[in-house]
């Protein structure tokens, strides 16, 4: 707030001297400060009239790039990077910028050779140095970027950065052990890295030392108390340990959509304590598909509370969601009118829910009947059917470590009178070609939720079957929300929403959770998956 109210205090400054002469200068100054209070639009006005009135610095295309880029206008942020690139060959942060830009716009090679162009200018420069490791790691090419690292730890033994760019990678490798040591050599050369106490609070979470993790955390924001992605981090441990009321709040630091165009921020829905009888509420949809039908239940809330609901989401999701009590819009648009608004993931805060009122009416989303009709007759009444979804999407922040091998599935499929029937799209579908000997795994072919519309199959044929074995992926909250018998298999320390220890969900209640006992431990979870599944067979026999 005290940084907020001096940038305020500032631009009004400056807004008086431009009332006195036309600066070009004092316009970029103006548009620098628009950029702190987060008015993008505003500032790219204010370097537009600074170029006009003939100022053609190189730092006024570097801020007009970062506007452009914070609006969502990649291509013109190329641009304008280009331009102060053009006048200053040797800016190393517009070629670090432009890197980022690049990867935002699915380049990222050309990402690699800006940062490699940045690095040129300034081998130290430590932003260039981790944006170009992280990049190696999403495009795996993570033993190139780790070897770029210990070249750099050769060279500079003292280098603390490249410890915790070293860290960092072996983190998104699973070596969570070596990590921590080099966020521990690096803290000891420079004590006061808020980013690497982050680093590492994120690494022992990873390892299941809780306590310790959340002083790391609380260490990291006593340095730097308004870093948004410690906050965020932070929130996942407190919402994973079930601290709900100290979590969610945090949660709000996560990247979000602003929402359709033309929202006022004033229409902000504060929460259940300001009522909503009566009146239109849009609720924007955000992240991911698997995110939309686990929160979607909060709809029904707010229309038991007499709201008009609108929710504004993905076309190809609106026919699954339409048995929801809302009116659904493509998610670039806003009704014509509207009372209130909110993004569909801060519903969780706005109910002030807590572990124990955790919402879950289900089944509140519904196959259609006439294509669970078809897929009965389709797939027969013989067996035992269970519905198996193994991986997620690998670009997924916990991916390869959700997602499990069908191969592990072997132990189900070799009781008798089960039959696995794959729920699988795309990526992993490949392994499918690459079973173990004597395992059969059922395909549904190529038109199998082929359409426009997301999962209208995968709700049908889950209907049609016994009991759905999934990781954790859309699949698993598709079930769930769908009421169907469900057992996930999850990691040994699963994203914030599956909680610790407990094998129910209060998210769903026909869900059972077997739980990883150590890292990538799969053949534990599917031993008992087996026992479990062979009992309840023996049992109806």
């Amino acid at each position: 707030l005290e940084s907020l109210t001096r940038y305020t205090e500032a631009l009004k400054d400056i807004d008086k001297a431009l009332s006195l002469r036309n600066d070009p200068k004092l316009m970029l100054n103006r548009g620098a400060i628009l950029l702190q209070l987060e008015r993008p639009g505003d500032a790219l006005a204010a370097f537009d009239k600074a170029a006009a009135a003939g100022l053609q610095h190189p730092v006024a295309f570097f801020n007009r790039g970062l506007a452009l880029e914070r609006l969502g206008r990649l291509d013109e942020a190329l641009a304008s990077y280009d331009e102060a690139l053009l006048r200053q060959p040797d800016y190393g942060d517009a070629f670090v910028n432009r890197g980022l830009v690049l990867e935002a716009m699915q380049r990222p090679d050309e990402a690699l050779l800006s940062y490699d162009r940045a690095l040129a200018i300034d081998p130290a420069a430590s932003e260039a140095n981790a944006n170009r490791i992280a990049l190696l790691a999403r495009i795996d090419r993570r033993e190139e970027a780790l070897a770029g690292i210990n070249q750099t730890i050769a060279e500079r033994p003292d280098d603390a950065m490249a410890y915790n760019n070293r860290g960092t990678m072996l983190k998104s490798m699973g070596a969570m052990d070596l990590a921590l040591a080099d966020f521990d050599r690096a803290i000891a050369l420079m004590p006061d890295m808020a980013a690497v106490h982050s680093n590492r609070a994120v690494t022992l979470q990873a390892l299941a030392r809780y306590d310790e993790a959340l002083a790391a955390f609380e260490h990291a924001l006593a340095l730097d108390p308004v870093s948004e992605s410690t906050q965020l981090n932070k929130s996942f441990l407190l919402l994973l340990l079930g601290r709900f009321a100290e979590g969610l709040p945090l949660y709000e630091k996560r990247w979000r959509p602003a929402g359709p165009s033309g929202l006022d921020p004033a229409q902000a829905w504060k929460g259940v304590g300001q009522s909503v009888a009566g009146k239109t509420v849009l609720v924007y949809a955000e992240q991911g598909l698997g995110d939309v039908m686990q929160f979607s239940r909060y709809l029904i809330g707010l229309a038991e509370m007499g709201a008009k609901v609108v929710l504004a989401v993905r076309d190809p999701m609106a026919r699954l969601l339409r048995a929801l009590p809302v009116t659904l819009i493509p998610e670039d648009t806003r009704p014509k009118a509207l009372d209130f608004h909110a993004p569909l993931l801060s519903l969780p805060l706005l109910f002030a829910t807590t572990v124990e009122t955790i919402p879950a009416p289900v089944p509140y989303l519904q196959a259609e009947p006439e294509r669970v009709a078809a897929w009965r007759q389709r797939l027969g009444e013989h067996g035992f059917r269970i519905g198996v979804s193994w991986q997620g999407k690998t670009k997924g922040v916990n991916d390869p470590y959700r997602s499990f091998p069908l191969a592990a599935l072997a132990p189900l499929a070799a009781l008798p009178g089960v039959r696995l029937i794959s729920l699988q799209k795309g990526e992993g579908s490949e392994q499918l070609a690459m079973l173990p000997a004597g395992m059969a795994v059922e395909r549904l072919g190529e038109a199998f939720d082929a359409g426009f519309d997301a999962f209208i199959d995968s709700a049908a044929v889950m209907e049609a079957c016994d009991l759905i074995v999934t990781c954790d992926t859309s699949i698993a909250h598709l079930a769930g929300a769908l009421g169907r018998p469900t057992w996930t298999a999850l990691r040994d320390v699963p994203d914030w929403r599956w909680l610790l220890e407990r094998q129910d969900s209060p998210w769903y209640p026909t869900m059972t959770l077997y739980r990883q006992p150590r890292f990538e431990d799969w053949d534990s979870v599917f031993a008992a998956m087996a026992s479990d599944l062979e009992t309840r067979l023996a049992a109806t026999a």
